[in-house]
């Protein structure tokens, strides 16, 4: 039995292979620059040609016909990345991407009605502040909200993750089914086994940032039957909101932003929420804005960085959770397939950018006051190691073990 962990290390994707005990490491894909200008090239991954060393998740080579020296052609989701003088790690997208997506609010329905799920995190016991972060998908949690996450769990804060969507819809499922047939004739996954997946990350990642099992909800609003379909709409997102905000009178609500936004689910949340605090409906509310999306224009900002190391440990594991390549325990890398790059970024770069209301500023490369002690506590460098536990090699705890990671400066 072999396992394949993926992460990053000093900015570029690697991986290690665990057999028989002995970790291994696995050749690097190799990398080049898509033919193009200089201002939109982007980077390109192949699998290498040997069928056993393919461990690197990129797109799959399903060996019909592609030559081990050609490069594939990137996909929508891939970009650059770049160091600023400052130390700031900025993810930039291809131009095109920058016109693409979420035009304004999809408003849905007002007949529609969310019922929520049977089983539900528990009412607030004690007098602990209770925090409610709204994730439109599996993922985004931990790539844009891992760092207030993480800080408020080490502050013994209650934390609850909705999920508003499984991800059941996303294009990985495409590269995934390739890798699958390619290299271990698997059957295909369907939509349902994607969103499976997808939760399973979800808890394993939230369960890395602190977050009790109990408290993370799954809120289905991309399921068959839903008011948008595979969109989350702002009248879906609004009734999730309004649901929690009365379950837990007083809580800080967080989702994603409603402006400096390009996908359409996440400014759908993003709005939701901003009218519900016009409302009143609830009392302290803030947004975090996708690492795709930094240098947009948006409401007046402030950077959540790691207040410890442990901190930053807890994202850094909870990115890996996204990228484990684990057939046998289906878990299949559906985040590192889905927005490889946004991981790539937050190995390097562990911090969120977050906002209140207010009105709009220039974008982050105008704006970015950073100091060299911040950039020196925001840039970071990660490896995995992969450790064994003697005697579990096949059971839960054994490959839980593998995931061990340590973060180096």
């Amino acid at each position: 039995m072999s396992r394949t962990l993926v992460a990053v290390a000093g900015g570029s994707l690697v991986a290690v292979t665990v057999a028989g005990g002995a970790a291994r490491p696995v050749p690097p894909a190799t990398s080049r620059v898509v033919a193009g200008s200089a201002a939109s090239a982007r980077v390109g991954m192949h699998r290498p040609s040997s069928p056993r060393s393919g461990t690197v998740p990129g797109r799959p080579d399903p060996g019909q016909g592609r030559r081990s020296a050609e490069v594939e052609q990137p996909g929508p989701d891939d970009g650059t990345l770049e160091t600023l003088a400052d130390g700031l790690v900025l993810l930039r997208t291809p131009p095109q991407g920058q016109d693409a997506g979420a035009r304004g609010p999809v408003e849905g329905s007002a007949t529609w009605s969310w019922t929520p799920p049977a089983t539900l995190p528990g009412l607030s016991a004690d007098a602990r502040r209770v925090d409610v972060f709204y994730t439109p998908h599996p993922d985004d949690e931990t790539l844009s909200m891992g760092v207030l996450i993480a800080a408020a769990t080490s502050r013994g804060d209650r934390v609850i993750v909705v999920c508003l969507t499984d991800g059941r819809t996303s294009g990985a499922i495409r590269d995934i089914n390739a890798r699958l047939a390619a290299d271990h004739d698997a059957p295909a996954l369907t939509a349902d086994d994607l969103g499976q997946a997808r939760d399973g990350e979800l808890r394993r990642a939230t369960g890395a940032l602190g977050v009790h099992p109990d408290d993370v909800v799954l809120a289905h609003l991309d399921a068959p039957g839903s008011d948008g379909g595979a969109i989350v709409t702002v009248a879906e997102a609004e009734q999730v909101v309004r649901f929690f905000a009365a379950r837990y009178p007083g809580a800080t609500h967080t989702t994603m932003s409603d402006v400096a936004e390009r996908q359409q689910d996440h400014l759908d949340a993003g709005v939701a929420l901003h009218r519900l605090l016009d409302a009143h409906v609830v009392t302290s509310a803030q947004w975090t804005v996708s690492r795709l999306w930094w240098s947009l224009p948006g409401p007046r900002w402030t950077w959540a960085l790691p207040s410890t190391p442990a901190e930053r440990e807890s994202v850094r594991r909870a990115g890996i959770e996204y990228q484990t390549w684990d057939p046998r325990d289906r878990e299949f890398a559906v985040g590192f397939y889905s927005v490889r790059w946004q991981f790539a970024a937050l190995g390097r770069d562990v911090r969120d950018r977050v906002h209140g209301t207010g009105p709009t500023s220039s974008g982050i490369l105008a704006t970015v006051p950073m100091t060299p002690t911040r950039a020196a506590r925001a840039v970071t460098r990660t490896r995995v190691t992969a450790r064994v536990t003697a005697g579990t090699a096949g059971t839960r705890s054994g490959r839980r073990a593998r995931r061990t990671g340590r973060t180096t400066g």
